[in-house]
């Protein structure tokens, strides 16, 4: 007896999947990450304590949260074997790669300087940690609908 060929999914079917499973990452893999972070300056506002966003970021959180959406993001695409894309999954898991090991050196960085008591650029720390957010939440973002495709 021949065996059936393989049916592809219907693309309306996979787009649904690759929508649910992205905002399913977007909620619990981003937001909840930085709801600390959120509650934080809650917690000021509503002491009407004045907050700045240089002094909410000065302590390099955002960076440990961009290293962890970057880990997972990017253990969705390691090692698959799929022959789609490859090069795009290259590219998206040596991203993610270089966003873990740059944001948690940073953040290591960071910590020493307050322990030490020395004066850091608040300004370039507080950008430089939404920059670095924002790649990571980009590219974790293109990773998990990749690893949908695949399915």
């Amino acid at each position: 007896m021949a065996a059936e060929p393989e049916v592809a999914p219907d693309r309306g079917e996979v787009g649904a999947a690759v929508r649910e499973k992205l905002l399913r990452w977007a909620f619990f893999g981003v937001v909840f990450a930085v709801l600390p972070i959120i509650f934080n300056a809650v917690s000021a506002v509503s002491r009407n304590q004045n907050i700045s966003l240089y002094v909410l970021l000065s302590h390099g959180e955002l960076l440990l949260v961009s290293a962890g959406i970057s880990a997972a993001s990017g253990g969705e695409l390691f090692g698959s074997e799929e022959p789609t894309f490859r090069q795009t999954r290259l590219f998206l898991v040596g991203m993610s790669f270089l966003i873990v090991c740059g944001a948690s050196l940073w953040f290591a960085d960071i910590a020493a300087a307050n322990r030490a008591n020395e004066i850091l650029n608040r300004g370039f720390v507080a950008i430089g940690q939404l920059a670095v957010f924002g790649c990571s939440t980009v590219t974790g973002g293109c990773s998990i609908i990749l690893s949908g495709l695949k399915q």
